[in-house]
């Protein structure tokens, strides 16, 4: 059994936008601008950042915070409106993202595009919060083979979370039989 960690919540983030979106590349790995060919960035790259944790001190409800980094290449004959649209377009894609259950709760705190200043390249960076998460402890209610499955649902809501409250939890398979009878 491992303890849940930043970084593997950033990968669960990585790789569920990599399902959603396939055209895009999505990595955990900043690289400068001379890093890419043109034609890698052409369909968009997204890169994370994990940038820290709040509120520090409560491993019982811990948001992560981390950027997210979008650029595109829009070819040079691309005009800074050109530039604009692929940047909202890609964003939309991820603001799609972040409000679906793909991940978790991922909420975006700002927006900075590029402002067409760069032609024909364009940026997008989104100040991100995830969580909250419950890093006080071992994962023990995941399966540990993917033929296992858990016969029973437990919830709760914060503050009532973590080891001390787990007798608290609501069974909510419980709860799905009650309403279906």
């Amino acid at each position: 059994m491992t303890q849940l960690t930043p970084s593997d919540i950033m990968n669960s983030i990585e790789a569920a936008f990599k399902k959603r979106s396939p055209e895009r590349t999505v990595t955990r790995n900043w690289q400068e601008r001379a890093a890419y060919q043109n034609e890698e960035l052409r369909p968009g790259v997204l890169t994370l950042v994990f940038t820290g944790e709040s509120p520090l001190g409560d491993v019982y409800n811990t948001r992560i915070n981390f950027m997210s980094i979008g650029r595109i290449y829009c070819g040079q004959q691309s005009k800074g409106i050109d530039i604009e649209n692929a940047e909202l377009a890609f964003l939309k894609d991820w603001r799609l993202f972040c409000s679906s259950s793909a991940a978790g709760n991922i909420s975006i705190q700002k927006v900075i595009t590029s402002q067409q200043q760069e032609v024909p390249d364009g940026w997008f960076i989104c100040e991100c919060v995830a969580g909250p998460y419950d890093f006080g402890g071992e994962v023990d209610w995941l399966p540990e083979e993917p033929a296992e499955v858990p016969t029973e649902i437990h919830v709760s809501l914060p503050p009532n979370i973590g080891e001390i409250h787990k007798d608290d939890y609501l069974v909510i398979s419980d709860l799905i039989g009650e309403n279906n009878e």
